[in-house]
């Protein structure tokens, strides 16, 4: 049989990718590898797979926190021999990785228990999403394909045990956070301003199809989503204290007008938008496709489970077309020339960003005194009112004031020259990840346009085949 187990690999303090670096060249040692015989990649160069990992984090701007993960198939001893262990390792990498991930991969040949090794960036390459792993992925999703694998090469299988249903949604492919947060965002707030109070706000969720658990949180569950999702997971105002303040204080009058943040635009933003220019063919082909996908508007929300996939359809139709509005473009070859400015604007940016952390680095001392008072002074003040413990702490503090003093500027004078720095950084980061979004659109539109030729001219080739079968007939009762 074989058994997986999952680690996941840090940031660590002085270098952001050592432990991911450590791990690569671990697993690719040829003492252990047979001479690098069974090691392997996908989406990146074997050789060169830490920088091509690294190089994908910097792309999308995603190079702190978890660097990526490892994943450990130990096979039962004398079972199965080298070259099927590397099977079992390599289609597992193909089935759950190679869509959307660089990995490295091998099987170590010199232990008795022959065992396999998969690492794989923590960022997609596809659209710069980080993987996250969450309790009960081993369960529900890691052991049972490593399961399903060995069963086709003969191999014996455990059964993973299991376990109670997670509060936490993670599988987006199946279950989008479009989806399924709007959803429930949209049911609640319906709710809120039909209910006189809490219970009977609990009993129009329950009317709705909605199951409802209490524990530490309230979480819900609507029919057709997998797990319960915690209501204060979906953001401001949905705690389950918020949700009491907003009955007593929201009514349908207070209600007309208000938007929130992540609320999707409707179909007549993007009529006002494009009034003021005529509609190219292709702005008109998308238009016409978000105006037929409209209807899924007119539809509780709380029947979503049974049309998601439209839902989905309608969420990147939106992107595209709002690409093809911003950038105005009119005809498919001018999106890759869109994609270049784009680069050209991401490199500005960058570059921004270089001066930025420079200028940063010339006050590196004020930001860090600020630091230092910020943690340091409630233990400061321990300190002053007489635990001996905390000597230390004043310590730092008068270190980091003096450092403050030197400069000639106040800790309030400090500190918001720190946000100010911080706010900038972040809209730079923020403007950067808009535009390569923008980047992967226009690649989604290419590939969406490519299909849509090719399905046209099946059409058109079924249509010429139907054609020709009806004149045949004309001719033979002719005849």
């Amino acid at each position: 049989m074989a058994v997986s187990r999952i680690l996941h690999m840090k940031s660590h303090s002085h270098s952001k990718s050592l432990h991911l670096r450590r791990g690569i060249e671990y697993i690719l040692k040829d003492e252990k590898t047979n001479d690098g015989l069974y090691t392997g990649a996908v989406n990146c160069r074997k050789d060169k797979a830490l920088a091509d990992m690294l190089s994908t984090k910097s792309f999308f701007g995603k190079t702190d926190k978890r660097q990526g993960y490892h994943l450990i198939i130990s096979f039962k001893e004398g079972e199965c021999d080298a070259d099927t262990a590397f099977k079992v390792v390599q289609e597992y990498v193909d089935t759950y990785l190679k869509d959307n991930y660089e990995a490295v991969y091998s099987v170590h040949t010199d232990t008795d228990h022959i065992h396999g090794h998969i690492i794989w960036n923590s960022v997609r390459f596809t659209d710069g999403y980080k993987y996250r792993y969450e309790k009960g992925d081993w369960e529900r999703v890691i052991q049972p394909l490593v399961n399903r694998i060995c069963e086709k090469y003969g191999l014996s299988t455990i059964d993973p045990a299991e376990k109670s249903v997670e509060e936490k949604e993670w599988d987006v492919k199946k279950n989008g956070a479009f989806v399924w947060n709007e959803q429930i965002k949209k049911d609640v707030d319906a709710c809120i301003l039909r209910s006189a109070d809490f219970q009977m706000f609990i009993q129009s969720m329950k009317e709705l199809g909605y199951e409802i658990k209490y524990g530490k949180y309230m979480a819900v569950k609507p029919k057709g989503m997998q797990r319960f999702r915690r209501l204060k997971s979906l953001g401001e105002g949905y705690s389950e204290d918020e949700i009491k303040v907003r009955i007593e204080k929201e009514s349908m009058k207070s209600y007309q007008g208000k938007s929130y943040r992540n609320y999707s635009p409707k179909i007549r933003f993007y009529k006002g938008k494009v009034k003021k220019r005529k509609l190219t063919g292709l702005q008109k082909e998308y238009f016409r496709m978000l105006y037929r996908l409209g209807k899924i508007r007119k539809r509780s929300y709380s029947q979503v489970w049974k049309y998601k996939e439209d839902l989905k359809k309608f969420d990147r139709l939106k992107k595209q077309y709002l690409f093809l509005s911003t950038y105005e473009i009119g005809k498919a070859e001018e999106i890759t020339t869109a994609q270049k400015k784009i680069r050209t604007k991401i490199k500005t940016l960058n570059l921004a960003k270089k001066v930025l952390e420079s200028e940063m680095n010339e006050k590196a001392d004020i930001i860090q005194a600020v630091d230092v008072i910020k943690e340091e002074s409630k233990a400061s003040l321990l300190y002053k009112l007489g635990d001996e413990f905390f000597k230390e702490s004043d310590d730092k503090v008068k270190e980091a004031k003096e450092v403050l003093k030197t400069h000639g500027i106040t800790f309030e004078d400090a500190k918001t020259l720190k946000e100010h720095y911080e706010s900038l950084l972040k809209e730079n980061a923020n403007s950067v990840k808009k535009l390569r979004s923008d980047i992967n659109t226009g690649y989604q539109i290419k590939k969406d346009i490519e299909e849509r030729i090719k399905e046209r001219e099946i059409e058109r080739s079924k249509e010429k085949e139907r054609t020709d079968q009806i004149e045949d007939k004309r001719k033979i009762r002719k005849r």
